[in-house]
């Protein structure tokens, strides 16, 4: 079977643990003489104990912002990609004709996320355990939103809604045994 292009959230996860290892790694390349892009080197050469520890500070900071919006991103992806299909209902997709009916109701427009999860939330209602799982995962989409607007950035945990969206997919999946995850 193809690998897909687009990543799941272990896939983000593993890319943004990879990254802080070679942004950790930036000093110490330097050091040995490693080549650099232009900007990275220019910028980095030369800097004392202090200013490279300012550097890590900043750069891991917004590390972290870019790393929980490719958490959310690859989350969204794999929900709408389960979306599309179970919406084409030609297998016998679990709540094929619920999802349907949402697409045809959007017509030409993207079906909005959060009627995506509140549609799976009314699908599912008889089950609290996931409905609490997926009224926790649209509170984290608000919170994704407020982080793409530049609202928050400081001390975003990315291990933190990792774990969160992996314990979200678990239940999921526990749940609709056909759903695709993320």
């Amino acid at each position: 079977m193809k690998e897909s292009v687009f990543p799941d959230i272990d896939g983000a996860f593993t890319w943004y643990i990879a990254t802080k290892d070679g942004l950790r790694g930036l000093r110490a390349a330097i050091q040995c003489g490693a080549v650099l892009s232009e900007d990275i080197g220019d910028e980095l050469y030369g800097m004392t104990l202090s200013e490279w520890q300012d550097y890590l500070r900043r750069q891991t900071v917004k590390h972290g912002v870019f790393a929980t919006l490719a958490l959310f991103a690859a989350c969204e992806g794999g929900i709408r990609r389960d979306f599309e299909w179970r919406a084409m209902g030609e297998f016998g997709q679990t709540h094929a004709q619920r999802f349907r009916k949402l697409q045809v109701q959007a017509g030409d427009n993207a079906v909005p996320l959060n009627n995506i999860l509140t549609g799976w939330i009314g699908a599912e209602g008889d089950k609290a355990w996931l409905r609490q799982r997926l009224l926790q995962l649209l509170t984290l989409f608000r919170q994704r939103n407020d982080l793409a607007h530049g609202r928050i950035a400081e001390d975003v945990a990315v291990e933190r809604v990792y774990d969160l969206l992996c314990r979200i997919r678990e239940k999921w999946c526990a749940a609709v045994p056909d759903f695709r995850g993320f």
